[in-house]
């Protein structure tokens, strides 16, 4: 089971978010269209309302670790798993070689 910190609740807004991680606004904002990032808090109705969300979560989102080598990395999407292109195919090479009879 993980363990949650203080940093992981600290509260960020839709602008600290873009800011703070340097991702673009059309990109959190498709992931709380996916559903993907639910806003903790929302100030205001509307259009106009203050979303806040955990920076933990935010995190998770942002932030990946290595399939192949087990290193941190920064993902350029949701679905990326390896850090570069060398250690996709290293793993994929590994995971051929062990299932060779």
């Amino acid at each position: 089971m993980a363990m949650t910190t203080s940093a992981d609740s600290v509260l960020v807004s839709f602008a600290e978010v873009v800011e703070h991680f340097r991702v673009s606004a059309g990109a959190v904002r498709a992931w709380v269209a996916a559903g993907r990032l639910v806003p903790v808090r929302r100030e205001g109705r509307g259009r106009g309302g203050r979303m806040l969300f955990a920076r933990g979560e935010v995190a998770v989102l942002v932030y990946g670790v290595c399939a192949g080598c087990g290193g941190g990395f920064k993902r350029s999407s949701l679905g990326q798993q390896f850090c570069s292109r060398l250690c996709r195919d290293r793993h994929r090479r590994l995971r051929e070689r062990s299932q060779k009879p």
